[in-house]
This record gives C-alpha cells, sequence and structure tokens, in this order.
C-alpha cells in the first residue's frame, strides 16, 4: 500500500539525483520525467494496488487451535475504532497483544489510569480485564493477537 509508494517514489528519486557516469564524449543533461523510460505497456504495472481496509469493529482475521498448548486458540483480528466512537465495555476470556498501525484511541481499562495510543504503539492487555477504547480524532486500526480459550466468545460485554 503506502509502502509500495514510497519505495517507488525513493526509487525515482535516487535514478533522477545519481551523479553522471563520465562519457568520453559530451552529452546533454539528462532530463528525468516520471514514466519516460517506462514502456507503453507497463503503465498500469506502475499503479498501486487496491488497498484493503475492513469496516469498523472487530474484523476476524484467523482462528486457529494452538497445536502445543491444550484448550488455547490464536485469534487475529483487524479492529476499526471510528473517530471519536466509544467501545462498549467488554473483556476477552484470553491475553490480548494490541498493535496500532494507524491513527490514535484511548485505551480505557478498568483499575488503570487513561492512556493514549498511536500507530506504532503496543500493549498488553490481561485476560477478563475489562477495557473500553475510545477513537481519536482520526480514529485508529489495529491489529490483535488473542490468545484465547477455545470455545468461548470472542468478546463478553460487561452490562
Amino acid at each position: 500500500m503506502k509502502t509500495w509508494a514510497i519505495a517507488l517514489s525513493a526509487l525515482l528519486i535516487t535514478a533522477c539525483s545519481a551523479p553522471p557516469v563520465a562519457s568520453p564524449e559530451p552529452t546533454q543533461p539528462e532530463v528525468c520525467e516520471p514514466g519516460a523510460s517506462d514502456p507503453p505497456d507497463t503503465a498500469a504495472a506502475t499503479e498501486a494496488p487496491p488497498a484493503f481496509y475492513p469496516p469498523p469493529g472487530s474484523n476476524e482475521m484467523l482462528r486457529q487451535a494452538l497445536s502445543g498448548a491444550e484448550g488455547l486458540e490464536v485469534i487475529i483480528s483487524d479492529v476499526v475504532i471510528p473517530p471519536n466512537a466509544e467501545v462498549p465495555p467488554h473483556y476477552h476470556p484470553g491475553e490480548e497483544f494490541v498493535y496500532i498501525i494507524e491513527g490514535s484511541a484511548i485505551h480505557v481499562e478498568e483499575g488503570q489510569p487513561e492512556r493514549m495510543v498511536q500507530a506504532g504503539d503496543a500493549l498488553v492487555i490481561a485476560p477478563e480485564a475489562e477495557h473500553a477504547p475510545r477513537g481519536g480524532p482520526e480514529g485508529a486500526r489495529a491489529i490483535v493477537f488473542r490468545v484465547h480459550v477455545e470455545g468461548e466468545p470472542e468478546r463478553i460485554v460487561v452490562e
């Protein structure tokens, strides 16, 4: 996604700013224009692939039993919290490992001070810890990895 576009930009900048190779005969200055050297049939290959963006909520991407731990499974979710949205208080029957990949959120956990988390931050939530995150001004997206009790619901909402 963005990484592909950044890599392509860096490649173009490097190619355009590389010092010229010494030549025995004088040459015209090289003009670097995007796409000038691309063959016509490869123009479509330079377009970025479409990005995947899931809907708001916890989007389960994988659920798999752990082969070395009887009664446990792994759940990987792509979680999207819209801007300023409040997730209802809940807990999970397992340990939760969170990595924020976009935006920001306020982590609200019972018995803990509120904590701002933003892209690049990671946190661990203990099994059965009640929490209710809130989306920051731009919302948040996180990859969540849970070591979960097999057969239990993914989330238990606290009334």
